[in-house]
């Protein structure tokens, strides 16, 4: 067996159970092909009565049978419970078990079948075992809040869109991007499990390989200059292949990676020891932690729970935030522009006693309409209950200045009062002293949405990150070198946002998916290999559909209609008076948001709305000279 398929290998992952036959494969010698097989427990004689009948099997043969017979029933057992677990489940489906479930039962009939055949033998029975999934679902059942089986994450990110090749080059090209594979994602999503089946032999191959080298004496260290003794164990194949699976954590924010390597036994080599010692201390880094289970590890030797506790902790204690990405929340979150709307807009708070009756209905339409025409979306009376408060609640909320002031000079733009209102809670003027309890109180008499008591308002305004600020970051430590390009990349507004989420290693939640997938892009053109990788991590944004606009924008088309005297002249009630402005494109679509300044995925950034961000900076740069010109002027009259 080569080094490379000790690696990838899953068979002998775990001790088998007590209840299963022992069983040891030995080469036969005389170039012999065939392999013997000795069971722990009583081989049953054949039957004379079959003996005519019946060509008379081996004593291998039987014995492969009764090994294959106990193995398949553990096979079936474990197919049970995750179908079990499946069931558990289903309100919140664990990504990759369906999946897990059809091959682990495409992969037991052919094994049945073979078994009818009298097709197998020592060395089949192995590679069956390798497929049955029960050892790992043995130590599964050990853990909490299961997210996903089978993962691949990526450790870079996707190959650019060639310029001049369109969307069709990209979509049909082959993905670039280096993914690893972990067996299962728990804690939700805060540790990864990874089996690496490695006997202790190949390992010491691929270390003697490399140049085992002795600690030496201190005194030959100090002139030679002294090359470290782990030199060597950084180059094997057991260790590079860890060091990818940390750079793919590190790339996908995941703090912790646990190590299970049934193959090893620590305390029985010294080549072993010195091996997870270094993957322990040298892999990983500050914010990476590596647990390693050997097998003798109680992590692998404990019996497992029985199915109906395995499965409450499993299902009943995953965070139902974490997503398909398997990432989790910072403690503190970075809100940006259609976070913030979404916190305010009428459209998810619903209609509210204290508003007029014909906005009331207005909302309760615009509800309505949506649920008709998009039903594969969250119902937008569901989005903070569902979606936005599980993901704040409990979390210190931030935004950058500039996203406050975008924030507000949109309320002031095109809100109705009840907007207008949540808005000042959300965001209080300054000098406003309100306490948390005060704020969300106020905040639940303009909503139909029970809010979370553990809402941490207010939103904290935080400094800017400016684009000339970027290099005094990426010197610090603070920020990949690739950043500089992105922050380029992007407008004043989201460089604001996202640059200071990414310094500060919060999680930037955002609705508006255009941006994410623009710095997606962004990242791919300016990323570069980094061996080490220590300092190789992307933003960590959260995106999710939160419908983050104002009901300006989905208003319904006969809203005039809709309030008694507006369609016959009469005037507009002071509530939605703003409707009635003439430039009411803003807030429609992408603009809400804070439109990307530059080319993205085609649909996003459509070149009429290209030159949005540029014309609001104009705009303020020529009242900024305004307001200049006539404190000159006052000058001069004085």
């Amino acid at each position: 067996m080569t080094a490379n398929n000790d690696l990838t290998s899953s068979s002998g992952i775990c001790p088998s159970r007590n209840d299963a036959p022992e069983i040891v494969l030995q080469k036969a010698g005389g170039g012999d092909a065939g392999s013997q097989v000795r069971e722990g427990t009583p081989q049953s004689a054949p039957d004379e009565s079959q003996a005519d009948s019946e060509p008379q099997k081996s004593e291998e043969q039987i014995a492969v049978d009764q090994c294959v017979e106990a193995l398949t029933a553990q096979w079936q057992a474990c197919i049970d419970e995750l179908r079990q677990l499946s069931v558990a489940s289903s309100r919140a489906p664990i990504q990759g078990l369906n999946n897990l479930l059809k091959v682990q039962q495409r992969a037991l009939d052919k094994a049945t079948q073979k078994k009818e055949r009298g097709l197998l033998s020592p060395a089949n029975y192995f590679g069956i075992k390798s497929c049955c999934w029960e050892d790992r679902w043995a130590v599964v059942k050990k853990s909490r809040g299961l997210v996903c089986v089978n993962k691949e994450f990526p450790r870079s990110p996707r190959v650019p869109v060639p310029p001049g090749s369109g969307w069709l080059a990209f979509k049909d090209g082959p993905f670039q991007e280096k993914s690893v594979s972990v067996d299962a994602v728990v804690d939700s999503g805060a540790t990864w499990l990874k089996f690496i089946s490695i006997p202790p032999k190949t390992l010491e191959y691929q270390v003697m390989a490399e140049g085992w080298e002795s600690e030496g004496d201190d005194d030959e260290d100090e002139e030679a200059g002294a090359r470290e003794p782990s030199d060597g164990l950084a180059h094997t194949e057991f260790v590079d292949a860890i060091r990818k699976l940390a750079l793919a954590a590190r790339w996908n924010y995941c703090p912790h990676i646990h190590l299970l390597l049934p193959g090893l036994r620590e305390g029985e080599s010294e080549v072993v020891e010195r091996v997870l010692d270094y993957v322990r201390t040298k892999l990983g880094g500050s914010d990476i932690s590596v647990t390693i289970s050997c097998a003798n590890s109680p992590f692998l030797t404990d019996a497992p729970p029985d199915i109906s506790a395995a499965i409450e902790s499993l299902v009943g204690e995953r965070d139902l935030v974490v997503g398909e990405d398997c990432r989790r929340l910072a403690p503190t979150v970075n809100l940006d522009p259609s976070a913030l709307t979404s916190l305010v807009t009428d459209l998810h708070h619903g209609p509210n006693p204290l508003q007029p009756l014909a906005q009331q209905e207005i909302i309760a339409r615009s509800v309505l309409d949506h649920e008709t025409e998009n039903n594969d979306l969250v119902s937008r009376q569901d989005i903070l209950a569902n979606v936005l408060f599980p993901a704040l609640r409990g979390r210190k909320l931030v935004c950058t200045r500039f996203a406050a002031s975008y924030f507000r000079q949109l309320i002031s733009s095109i809100s109705t009062s009840s907007e207008e209102a949540r808005a000042s809670l959300i965001i209080p003027p300054e000098g406003s002293g309100a306490t948390r309890e005060e704020l969300i109180e106020k905040l639940q008499k303009l909503s139909s949405t029970p809010l979370p008591s553990d809402l941490l308002l207010p939103v904290e305004i935080v400094d800017d990150i400016a684009v000339e600020e970027v290099e005094s970051f990426i010197s610090d430590g603070r920020l990949p070198p690739m950043s500089l390009g992105i922050a380029r990349d992007l407008s004043k507004l989201n460089c604001s946002v996202y640059l200071y989420g990414w310094a500060n290693r919060l999680t930037t939640v955002t609705g508006h998916r255009g941006i994410e997938r623009q710095i997606q892009l962004s990242l791919a053109t300016h990323w570069k290999f980094d061996e080490d990788g220590l300092n190789d991590h992307p933003p960590d944004i959260w995106h999710r559909h939160l419908g983050g606009y104002l009901i300006h924008r989905d208003k319904p088309k006969n809203w005039r209609e809709m309030i008694p005297g507006v369609s016959e002249g009469g005037p507009v009630p002071q509530e939605v008076i703003r409707w009635t402005y003439p430039w009411t494109t803003w807030g429609r679509g992408i603009s809400t948001y804070g439109v990307p300044d530059t080319k993205t995925w085609p649909g996003v950034g459509h070149d009429e709305m290209q030159g949005y961000g540029r014309r609001m900076e104009r705009r303020e740069r020529a009242a900024a000279g305004d307001e200049e010109d006539a404190e000159e002027g006052e000058g001069q009259q004085s």
